[in-house]
């Protein structure tokens, strides 16, 4: 797979701030503007839609985040293209599927990816051994393809126009949990996730919150508060999630719960905002 470097086309550094990267393009749009070249209007027109496009992906926290983050993670198989090729005379038809199914997450065909890693899972079984993506890609590799399997099954889980069945949907949700679960234990141990780790912490807190707010889901499938204090979130954060899960638990009439969530949230957080309407429902002081 590859993508435009937008940060060559820019003429920027990697760790450029958003003041250098909207200089860089002004400057760029003023050279490339096709008013500006009659003579070479075609050239113009093509480098100055590259600009633009580099521009306004590099502009956006989240669209640049995403990038930064492909971006790696083809640099990272582009360098080790060499290895890859030797590996290749050697390795078996999982490795190549495996290949096919990081291409299709990239590409963000979800539906494609979680079925090709189902099946690869439903071979292994066969063959009586267990799935182990790292015995065919790096370490880093490895958790960076366990992060995109793990987005693809919270994507579908999620997906309002998935045609799966409910049970089938949560299965993906609790899939994409697990994933992610592990993706923070493994950091645990070898560190090679750092700056995306956030951003699995608060898909955990949102996969955690919405375990709650399903009637009566959290009661087949529990998740322990010991779990949102694993994610090891600020007192302030932790005391939101906490006064979130009170209010769901009003929700389905589960008042002494309620309560003790609460009262760990004020704990956590004596000034919570927002708290007001729920105290007064569960007769606690505000």
């Amino acid at each position: 797979m590859q993508i435009p470097d937008y940060y060559q086309i820019l003429e920027v550094e990697r760790d450029a701030t958003a003041r250098q990267i909207k200089s860089a393009y002004r400057k760029l749009a003023k050279r490339y503007h096709p008013d500006k070249n009659p003579e070479r209007t075609a050239f113009a027109e093509k480098m100055f839609r590259e600009v633009c496009n580099a521009y306004n992906t590099l502009r956006d926290r989240k669209q640049k985040s995403d990038y930064d983050r492909t971006l790696q993670t083809i640099e990272r198989q582009q360098k080790s293209r060499e290895i890859y090729l030797d590996r290749l005379s050697r390795l078996n038809q999982t490795y190549a599927k495996l290949e096919l199914l990081l291409q299709a997450l990239l590409h963000h065909n979800y539906e494609t990816g979680v079925s090709m890693y189902e099946q690869l899972q439903h071979h292994s079984q066969e063959i009586g051994k267990e799935l182990r993506i790292d015995d065919f890609l790096s370490y880093e590799e490895s958790r960076d393809c366990e992060f995109l399997i793990a987005e693809a099954y919270q994507k579908l889980g999620f997906s309002n126009g998935n045609q799966s069945s409910v049970l089938d949907r949560y299965r993906k949700i609790e899939q994409a949990m697990l994933m992610y679960e592990s993706l923070l234990f493994a950091e645990t141990r070898r560190p090679c996730f750092r700056h995306f780790i956030r951003e699995v912490k608060d898909r955990l807190k949102f996969i955690y919150l919405y375990h709650f707010s399903v009637e009566g889901y959290d009661q087949t499938h529990p998740i322990p508060l010991t779990k949102i204090r694993e994610l090891k979130l600020s007192k302030r954060e932790t005391a939101w999630i906490y006064k979130k899960i009170a209010e769901f638990y009003v929700e389905i009439d589960r008042f002494p719960e309620a309560r003790t969530v609460l009262r760990m949230a004020f704990e956590l957080q004596p000034r919570l905002t927002g708290a007001k309407k729920i105290c007064q429902t569960l007769n606690m002081g505000y």
